[in-house]
């Protein structure tokens, strides 16, 4: 059933980290300007999107309701991971790519901070979970901050530096799950069967992903390569301090609700127990979503000034035209693990790949047209919101169709 206690830990821990890393975003844009902020906002993009597919989405089944079977998983996607990023690191090295290794050392990072996450959400350790999250853009922010004060700001790579935190924590990460499940004797041996038993994931999911990735990527990765330094870095601000609050509740919320929603299937009254369940989730999310887009409208611009500085108005406009998208993801981003918690992982990429089709439909038709930035942006989020309406609606059409089957099969 529904743990707030758990949702109130995890919250915190993405809010605090969240909030590090918005200070450390606001520091590069006020010392270094908006072609530094963009570049790294740039990087940032390619790097969890990597770092999300690089174990083809087999760490999704790290979440379960057993410890054992979750270190299990933990243990055949780490194997897969290492194979995976052997080859990629041979095809750059081959092809005289060798600056994409950074973006690859990112990668490698964030995916053992989200497998790690996923067992650890399995134990419902959300503590150490918030923890890892805050480590992270807390030293980044104190390195920038020492940098500034020994007046090396401008001389520091940035993204290096992040990356490198972020490896330490992985490494932290790693060394303590190896240790837990050596502690209850979990098993550490490859099994043939995972894959088999969990192939849906790399069937349904690592596609969807790829295309729901459009949503939240595309722009961050386009508009630098598409469109000039200084509007590449007044997105960059409008999207990083914009998206805050989106990904503060997927994160957080996201993790939680997908573990209680399995826990609701796994139940014997899980017919009146899940509704109940999303119901409360979804009617906490629209508030949430409503309260996010009236705040963020009477906020973003002093909030820029005073973070940024008053050169930075810019990116006032892009974000008034990202609102609509970002409530809306706000709700659909949470709610859309009830396709992972049902299921109905082959609904969820018929749906991730209309999007997918949509939105990238829009942004060529943006750059055939001609169109600025701005009104890209503008486009861009119109067409993302609606696909975000109807997303929501399918989550429920899921939920109801799954309470019924479930109440057939009692």
């Amino acid at each position: 059933m529904i743990r707030l206690r758990d949702s109130a830990v995890s919250m915190a821990g993405v809010v605090t980290g969240q909030i590090a890393l918005f200070l450390c975003i606001s520091l590069i844009g006020r010392l270094r300007g908006p072609e530094a902020l963009g570049h790294f906002n740039y990087l940032l993009a390619l790097g969890t999107f990597a770092g999300t597919l690089l174990a083809l989405r087999f760490e999704l089944a790290c979440v379960t309701d057993s410890p054992r079977q979750s270190f299990s998983a933990f243990v055949n996607v780490l194997a897969l991971s290492c194979g995976v990023t052997a080859i990629a690191t041979i095809v750059m090295m081959v092809s005289a790519h060798r600056e994409l290794l950074i973006i690859g050392g990112y990668a490698v990072a964030c995916f053992v901070q989200l497998a790690a996450g996923s067992y650890l959400n399995s134990l419902r350790r959300y503590a150490l979970i918030a923890a890892s999250r805050f480590a992270v853009n807390l030293s980044f922010l104190l390195c920038l901050i020492a940098a500034f004060a020994s007046k090396t700001i401008n001389a520091l790579d940035v993204f290096e530096t992040y990356t490198a935190i972020n490896l330490v924590i992985s490494v932290v990460m790693l060394t303590g799950v190896l240790l837990h499940g050596r502690r209850h004797h979990y098993p550490f041996g490859l099994s043939r069967s995972f894959f088999a038993d969990n192939v849906r994931f790399a069937k349904y999911i690592l596609p969807s992903t790829i295309c729901g990735s459009v949503l939240t990527y595309a722009l961050a990765i386009i508009i630098p390569r598409w469109f000039d330094a200084e509007s590449a870095g007044y997105f960059a601000a409008a999207y990083r301090l914009g998206f805050f609050p989106v990904s503060l509740i997927g994160q957080s919320l996201g993790g939680v609700f997908r573990r209680d929603a399995i826990g609701a299937v796994a139940r014997h009254d899980a017919a009146s127990v899940l509704p109940k369940v999303f119901q409360t989730y979804a009617r906490s999310l629209a508030l949430l979503a409503l309260g996010y887009a009236v705040s963020g409208a009477l906020l973003f611009e002093p909030l820029v000034r005073l973070f940024f500085g008053t050169r930075w108005t810019g990116a006032s406009g892009f974000f008034y035209a990202l609102i609509p998208l970002f409530a809306f993801q706000m709700i659909y981003a949470p709610l859309s693990q009830i396709f992972l918690a049902t299921r109905e992982q082959r609904l969820d990429l018929s749906f991730q790949l209309s999007c997918g089709v949509v939105l990238t439909g829009v942004l060529f038709a943006a750059k055939a047209m001609n169109l600025s930035a701005y009104a890209s942006v503008q486009a861009f989020s119109f067409a993302g919101t609606v696909m975000m309406m109807l997303g929501v609606m399918l989550t429920f059409r899921v939920m109801s169709v799954s309470a019924s089957r479930l109440r057939v099969s009692i």
